[in-house]
């Protein structure tokens, strides 16, 4: 009798501690509401992860255009960074991080070689930082990045100010940091929003942090893109145990923004094929082009954005020769385009 009793007491012991230790636990992302951010808030989204909302808009011009969104994630002993962004911006972000932890910062990772993305390198290695990035982007930065380098140059003085860094570290296989406490996965996915993309996923706390790879909003420059492998890629990166999305540009999110931002290019795709089975030319097929829902998630109605659109039907009738891509330069910022996401 005595060990029928002792048995449950001990179960209920037991239960009652792991209630109080998860009572103890920090709340996992997905326990907590999507954080209300203006631009250039910080907010801690996970312990010792941090999430900078940068400045852009699709709609409003007069909103200053403030590069990329910025993660990080303090270690024990050292500050992981996704994103260098702008030279100045990059320095911007150094001060925020500042502000949350005074460990040094010794890994930055370039999601990609476009100068919003990648250009801050300079700035983050006078801090002492590594520069990381998958090989293709690392290729692309070191071939076209000092011609482009010099174009842009042009429009932004703090480029004049400072010179272009190359990543220190390439990596092909999914690039690892792990000190027991924080785990960062670099990893790439394959040719999406260029043929270097890379992401950082955070395991323990369901986050992953997507570069442009994934965005919210009317954000997607498409001139780099590989449209069809780029949906493949998002598909993947769905098959993550994620909570939480980081995207390149526009507000964090549930996971189901992989799914949207996919939609975009599988409807865009059917639709462009269709007009072309059709017959139609590509102004009657950007015309005609109808993604009501697209515009509910963005403000902005699909067929406006003709360069992704020209893309697409470009991509469909062979013009693309997608290893090519990334010769040409980005647009430093896409408002100042008349057509939106077009390339110089």
């Amino acid at each position: 009798m005595l060990r029928r009793i002792v048995l449950p007491a001990a179960v209920a012991a037991a239960f009652a501690l792991a209630v109080y230790a998860a009572s103890e636990r920090p709340p996992a992302a997905a326990d907590k509401p999507l954080p209300e951010m203006k631009f250039d808030d910080v907010r801690e989204i996970a312990p010792g992860v941090f999430f900078r909302y940068s400045s852009i808009s699709a709609t409003d011009p007069s909103v200053p255009f403030g590069g990329s969104n910025h993660t990080w994630v303090v270690f024990k002993d050292y500050v992981v960074v996704v994103d260098a962004n702008f030279p100045k911006e990059a320095a911007d972000v150094v001060a925020a991080i500042k502000k949350t932890t005074d460990k040094p910062i010794r890994y930055v990772l370039d999601t990609h070689h476009h100068g919003d993305h990648a250009y801050g390198n300079g700035v983050w290695a006078k801090e002492g930082a590594k520069l990381v990035a998958h090989k293709n982007a690392a290729r692309l930065l070191k071939v076209n990045g000092p011609k482009q380098w010099e174009d842009a140059s042009k429009d932004r003085e703090d480029l004049r100010k400072t010179e272009l860094k190359q990543a220190d570290i390439s990596f092909d296989d999914p690039y690892v940091l792990d000190d027991g406490v924080q785990r960062v996965e670099f990893r790439h996915f394959g040719h999406s929003h260029t043929a270097g993309d890379a992401v950082a996923y955070l395991p323990k706390h369901k986050i992953l942090c997507t570069g442009d790879a994934c965005v919210n909003g009317a954000f997607n420059f498409m001139g780099h893109s590989n449209s069809a492998s780029w949906i493949k890629c998002l598909e993947g990166m769905e098959k993550l145990d994620v909570d939480l999305v980081c995207p390149g540009h526009g507000k964090v999110a549930r996971k189901d923004l992989l799914a949207t931002q996919k939609r975009y290019f599988v409807d865009m795709r059917a639709a462009v094929q269709k007009g072309i089975d059709a017959k139609k030319g590509l102004d009657e097929i950007t015309a005609g082009l109808d993604l009501p829902w697209y515009k509910e998630w963005t403000g902005k109605a699909a067929k406006d954005i003709k360069d992704n659109v020209k893309h697409v039907y470009d991509e469909l009738t062979g013009k693309v020769d997608h290893e090519r891509l990334g010769a040409a330069p980005p647009p430093l910022d896409w408002r100042a385009e008349p057509r939106g996401f077009a390339g110089r």
